[in-house]
């Protein structure tokens, strides 16, 4: 077999035929950017989080970095994150200018722990973005009450983890600004790049809506303030539009597909992802802990099976932080994850036989 990390060519056969129809009609009509797909778009995702202000822009990154300008992250401030994660969380900070704070992961789910974040607290500390990393729910009640406590900001990555839930809330509705990515590889993913902002808070919404376009408002050429060029076109929206039906669906396939992970690989010695319910997880990527981890992602390949590690090298640890002063054995569970994570293939169009030799192969390697 040949089995690859996700396979999206599968998926576009279900909504093909509606999406080049769509990209027609945009051609034809030559509305191609910020147009009625992106304006629907922001409705869908809008009303499915439950947040009144919904802003497309041009990629997850931008979404970060839109975020911290929205809530005037600047020059020496300190913004709090997880040193386990995608480098866009942290790199969107320094691009501010500010310092990401690191803080240390929790060895079950591989999110930020809640119980270190006070200590990281300083009197520049002026955010706190936590990542739903692998699309599981963080400790959100805990942290926002630090963020309250102390008049932090809190900031919700939510690259991996739309459509996940905690406490019948939806991820995106717990902080005060959230970034989602629309790479073609998320649960919800485009064809290209694209991501969206969310917020609660009026004040933030039209900050967001004016920052990614040059921060002009509603007169052309009229610029309230300095912003960036981050507006997502026609095309990519309307794939993302025609996609979003599907959403639900794929996020319980994926749900269902890691239970079935669960149920057969419980007695070999890997530590296996927590399912607490139905909502908590969307599985994003399904990722096990094991001691022998690079051993076992080549007998797998050897195998015909294509494995993921995410993420080999924690971010305290990337040569271009190194001026912030960080050092091995700083966040001892980020450096122990990054040695022994490795992500299942776990997309919802993955078939019986498919899962069954992942399985027995999986079997085979501790035999």
């Amino acid at each position: 077999m040949n089995i690859p990390p996700i396979n999206l060519k599968v998926q576009f056969k279900s909504v093909r035929r509606d999406i080049l129809r769509s990209i027609r009609e945009i051609l034809d009509e030559q509305k191609l950017i910020l147009g009625k797909y992106c304006t629907t778009l922001e409705e869908m995702i809008g009303c499915y989080v439950g947040v009144p202000h919904a802003i497309a822009c041009a990629n997850g990154t931008d979404a970060l970095i839109l975020s911290l300008m929205a809530l005037d992250i600047r020059d020496g401030d300190e913004v709090i994150t997880t040193p386990y994660t995608f480098f866009a969380t942290a790199s969107s900070i320094a691009l501010m200018g500010a310092k990401p704070v690191f803080v240390d992961i929790e060895p079950e789910d591989m999110n930020i722990n809640p119980a270190l974040i006070e200590r990281a607290i300083t009197p520049r500390t002026k955010a706190i973005t936590v990542v739903h990393l692998f699309g599981k729910v963080c400790q959100m009640e805990k942290i926002c009450d630090i963020g309250q406590k102390h008049g932090i900001s809190i900031i919700e990555d939510m690259a991996q983890s739309l459509g996940a839930m905690k406490d019948d809330k939806m991820c995106g509705v717990f902080g005060d600004v959230a970034a989602i990515s629309f790479y073609p590889t998320k649960n919800l993913g485009g064809i290209g790049e694209g991501g969206m902002v969310l917020s609660k808070r009026s004040d933030l919404g039209g900050k967001i809506r004016k920052l990614r376009v040059h921060g002009m408002a509603d007169i052309p050429y009229h610029h309230e303030m300095i912003g960036i060029n981050s507006r997502l076109d026609e095309i990519k929206a309307c794939a993302l539009v025609k996609k979003f039906s599907h959403l639900q669906k794929w996020n319980m396939t994926r749900l269902k597909n890691a239970r079935y992970y669960n149920r057969m690989l419980q007695s070999l010695p890997i530590l296996l992802p927590r399912i607490e319910d139905e909502s908590s997880h969307i599985f994003h990527q399904y990722v096990i802990r094991v001691e022998e981890r690079d051993k076992l992602q080549t007998f797998l390949k050897e195998k015909g099976i294509q494995t993921g590690i995410y993420y080999p090298v924690p971010l305290h640890l990337q040569e271009c932080f190194a001026h912030f002063g960080y050092a091995r054995g700083d966040f001892p569970e980020a450096e122990k994850a990054a040695l022994t994570s490795l992500a299942l293939p776990v997309y919802p169009e993955l078939k019986k036989v498919e899962k069954d030799y992942i399985i027995r192969s999986v079997r085979e390697f501790f035999s």
